[in-house]
């Protein structure tokens, strides 16, 4: 053996340990210390996801097992159908700012969203081929204690779960991202055939978004549980219609008011709560140009404290996204939710059914107004990315060793 064999098979030892307490540290902080500190204050979810992510990111540097370097990883990724799209969508964006009201105000903004969906896209690309199984074990840690932490507040502090607006009631914003993150959590049980497990975390999110009583929550995780349900014998179809579902709510996203309007115009009360839908058929009707271009990046929220929408303005993804981006942004988001849906629908038939269940809860929690375009939820959804990614990689492992009798064996 050379001297330069020699050393490295010396090194690797210490350099494997390095990437495998670097990676496993990260992991923690995203899956375990997140969830759980996100019950008692807002911030955890701001400092420590940089710091979870670039330990993600220096353990798969490090790691001998990574086979492809980040970049054309990350080339690859950008030079597919959803990257493309994904480019699109983002130019588009950033394109608006030309007609935005608000350009200083959603410049910065921007730059936070794409410096928070940069640093996720470094450390999805930059993970290795291969992941502990270990580091999967933590997702469903974090969940659990999360949900069991939010039915203790609940319980011993009613007052921290009273109904108020999402970004101000941090209890349910913890809640969001139980529901969020039990997707990939459930995954990995799944995929070490733990669904005695599974089934406990499940009923522990579920008793957690009733003790605080969180419809949207609670809608959101029937939502995915049906997609579930119908993802299990063919993922792939229900991938695609589901993709086709999505894309088709968001196209004709402007028509929805329009029809509730001329249908149940005169019964509808316009300060009740199906107010929204005669305003926001009165803001289709007058936004002429912007229905195509739409009111640029960050105005809708812009425009909500301002006054310049109405206070019944309907609030979520579908207007945002149009009021926001207009046709252009639509039609890109509309292709970027097909992709994501018959690509999640293709993945192996264990992981499969929780890819599409995620994506319907977060496309519902979206939908039903829960700041989609604020930092944290976007934040959020980096997160539970990644520990989808975290969870595949470690699925060429998840098959349990069986003992064979070998014959004529000796004793």
């Amino acid at each position: 053996m050379s001297l330069n064999e020699r050393r490295g098979r010396e090194a690797s030892g210490p350099a494997t340990d390095a990437a495998a307490l670097l990676l496993r540290l990260g992991v923690v902080a995203l899956a375990i210390l997140i969830p759980c500190a996100s019950v008692i204050s807002r911030r955890p979810l701001f400092i420590l996801t940089p710091i979870g992510m670039v330990l993600v990111i220096l353990g798969s540097r490090l790691s001998p097992e990574r086979r492809m370097r980040t970049l054309p990883r990350l080339t690859q990724a950008v030079a597919s159908p959803l990257g493309l799209a994904t480019l699109l969508f983002v130019g588009w964006a950033g394109l608006s700012f030309l007609w935005t009201p608000f350009p200083a105000l959603a410049l910065d903004r921007f730059g936070k969203t794409a410096g928070t969906l940069l640093l996720a896209l470094v450390a999805l690309g930059g993970l290795p081929k291969h992941v502990r199984v270990s580091n999967s074990n933590l997702l469903p840690i974090g969940v659990a204690a999360a949900g069991l932490a939010i039915v203790a507040v609940a319980i011993f502090a009613p007052a921290a779960v009273q109904a108020s607006e999402i970004d101000t009631n941090t209890v349910h914003r913890a809640m969001i991202g139980v529901v969020v993150l039990a997707w990939p959590a459930l995954g990995a049980l799944a995929m070490r055939e733990r669904m005695g497990v599974a089934g406990i975390v499940a009923v522990i999110v579920a008793i957690a978004a009733v003790a605080v009583w969180l419809p949207s929550a609670l809608a959101a995780l029937i939502l995915a549980i049906l997609a579930f349900s119908f993802a299990h014998s063919n993922p792939e179809r229900t991938g695609a219609l589901l993709g086709c579902v999505a894309a088709t709510l968001i196209l004709a996203a402007p028509a929805i008011p329009l029809v509730v309007k001329g249908v149940f115009g005169g019964l509808i009360d316009p300060n009740g709560s199906f107010g929204v839908f005669p305003a926001w058929a009165d803001i289709v009707k007058g936004d002429g140009l912007h229905l195509i271009t739409g009111h640029g990046f960050d105005s809708s929220v812009r425009a909500y404290l301002s006054g310049r929408l109405p206070e019944m303005a309907p609030r979520g993804l579908l207007f945002e996204l149009w009021f926001e981006l207009g046709v252009v942004g639509a039609a890109t988001a509309a292709t970027l939710a097909f992709l994501c849906f018959t690509i999640a629908g293709r993945a192996s038939r264990v992981i499969a059914p929780f890819l599409l269940a995620e994506l319907v809860c977060v496309i519902a929690l979206g939908a039903s107004g829960q700041a989609i375009s604020q930092l944290w939820w976007l934040t959020l959804v980096s997160i539970s990315a990644l520990c989808f990614a975290i969870v595949m990689r470690g699925e060429h492992r998840a098959e349990r060793v069986r003992a064979r009798v070998v014959s004529g064996a000796t004793a």
